[in-house]
């Protein structure tokens, strides 16, 4: 077996294994919902989901500047995935505890902002690793299947799942569901120890952290793609933050049970599943913009119709979290793809961190929402936010990649 195919097949293992156990701790169901069950606010909601789906603004810049001109990123990768695993398995001890909502409440966001702070670092060193490690002829074919295959594990991880939350009650069914994501984590990570890294060894030295700080505006004036990908990546996460108050919508308009959450994340991972194998043969025959441009119309349209179904039965409006799961499909399968194109090795790794610190949106904006939803109410936000949506398609646009 070649190099590259050993590594398309450890990508692959850790991509199917991630995707198990990420339907334990789902982010845009599981985690709000388990917030809303210890006795959360709209404000810790969008606290969980910035960190959560967000990342502190500075982090992955850091992380991207002091690792962009390491010859091997494969040693920093497993560190940010084992403080992973410990994250998850702190907040299942905590949750098997006979602590009060209050304090499982708070070690909990603890648990999560280790898990995020070390899911930052991991993925700056995942995306430059990935790039190096297949080729981009290749790139395509590698993300089709990855999806397809993380989609397969991912829905059998939201069957799974959703049979823990309606056979056990709170907080048992959730420290359960750590347990496995934790111990699926591990198992993920196996693949890793099988990749050979090319070693590469940088020509140029590169700037400190605060120098790269003050050069970002130098980088997004020299390339244009960048800029462009940086603002399209902005304006879409409105798409990504706003779908854990799909839940809070329904808490408000609907009595939240075990099994309506269940409902929620189970037909959420099987719009993604379905949906896989219609993006794999658009990403083959258009490539990543067109996957792209159906991802914006389709998440531009979810905020309106949860208005409208929300006044309908609570499983009628469940049919958002399955349109939500054809929308993050798209973006999982893509979105890497893009930024691996208009980047090169050597820049690749401070690409990533440039755009993530300048994904303001996702890392503050869930905080802002929170607080604007309790004072305005859903209407008014959710129709700005889809308009906001929109408006991404000019901007992709402009992205040129082949």
């Amino acid at each position: 077996m070649n190099i590259e195919k050993r590594n398309f097949y450890a990508f692959i293992w850790h991509a199917i294994f991630l995707a198990f156990a990420s339907s334990f701790i789902e982010v845009n169901t599981v985690v709000p919902s388990l917030v809303l069950k210890a006795g959360g606010s709209e404000f810790i909601v969008g606290l969980v989901t910035a960190i959560t789906v967000g990342i502190p603004l500075l982090a992955q810049l850091l992380f991207a500047s002091i690792l962009v001109s390491k010859p091997l990123k494969k040693p920093y990768l497993l560190t940010g995935i084992y403080l992973r695993i410990f994250s998850l398995f702190l907040i299942a001890v905590v949750l098997s505890s006979n602590f009060s909502n209050k304090l499982i409440l708070t070690l909990t966001i603890l648990g999560l902002s280790i898990f995020s702070f070390s899911g930052v670092f991991a993925g700056v060193s995942y995306t430059d690793l990935l790039g190096k490690s297949i080729l981009k002829e290749n790139l395509k074919r590698f993300m089709s299947s990855r999806q397809i295959l993380r989609s397969i594990f991912a829905l059998v991880g939201a069957f799974t799942a959703r049979n823990i939350i309606k056979r056990f009650e709170y907080p048992t069914n959730y420290s359960i569901m750590f347990y496995i994501a934790s111990l699926s984590l591990f198992i993920a990570s196996l693949g890793f120890w099988l990749i050979k890294e090319n070693k590469i060894t940088f020509s140029k030295e590169f700037p400190s952290f605060l120098k790269v700080l003050k050069s970002i505006p130098k980088y997004l004036l020299k390339d244009k793609n960048l800029l462009n990908y940086v603002i399209f990546s902005n304006l879409t996460g409105f798409g990504l933050i706003i779908i854990p108050f799909y839940v809070l919508l329904a808490k408000n308009s609907f009595s939240l049970d075990n099994k309506l959450v269940g409902n929620f994340l189970f037909l959420q991972m099987f719009g993604i599943i379905t949906s896989s194998f219609i993006w794999g043969k658009l990403l083959h025959k258009f490539g990543y913009k067109k996957v792209l441009k159906y991802c914006v119309f389709i998440g531009s349209m979810l905020p309106i119709l949860a208005l409208i179904l929300k006044s309908f039965s609570p499983y009628i409006f469940s049919v958002i979290f399955f349109i939500s799961g054809l929308t993050l499909s798209a973006r999982q399968m893509a979105f890497e793809g893009v930024l691996i194109e208009i980047s090169s090795y050597e820049n690749r790794a401070l690409y990533v961190g440039i755009s993530g610190a300048l994904n303001i949106v996702t890392a503050l904006l869930p905080l802002v929402i929170g607080m604007v939803i309790k004072f305005v109410g859903f209407n008014i936000m959710f129709v700005l936010i889809s308009i906001i949506i929109l408006s991404s398609i000019k901007f992709l646009d402009k992205i040129e990649i082949e």
